[in-house]
């Protein structure tokens, strides 16, 4: 409880916003200290999924979204990422077409070899 009211204080005493005031009082209790420490400096602007992985499901679901750590959280890069695996999956499949392009091709030609050489005489 300490903590919570040291933060409290801290929040008197500064005009700034942190992200801190977000949370409830439960949840930055149950953060680590030096977490809670980034948080108030401005190091931190999100809790670490490692860290929201460490607290309890109840607490976690505490947790804003805007503060929570998270792979969708930069759009830029799940979109490119999926820009990435669309074209993965195109070259996947361009790949399987040709090649069953070349083997329909060359059974063709054996077939057109064989087919020769059974009426050829």
């Amino acid at each position: 409880m300490e903590v919570r009211h040291y933060i409290m204080a801290q929040y008197a005493q500064s005009d700034e916003s942190t992200p801190l005031e977000e949370l409830p009082a439960d949840v930055v209790d149950a953060l680590p200290e030096d977490i809670v420490e980034q948080l108030r400096d401005g190091t931190l602007d999100k809790i670490p999924t490692e860290t929201l992985e460490e607290l309890t499901p109840d607490l976690a679901d505490k947790v804003p979204d805007s503060l929570s750590e998270a792979a969708s959280s930069n759009p830029g890069l799940t979109a490119v990422v999926l820009v990435i695996a669309l074209l993965a999956l195109a070259g996947a499949v361009y790949g399987a077409i040709k090649g069953f392009l070349k083997v329909a091709i060359v059974l063709g030609l054996v077939a057109a070899v064989a087919w020769w050489f059974f009426f050829r005489g």
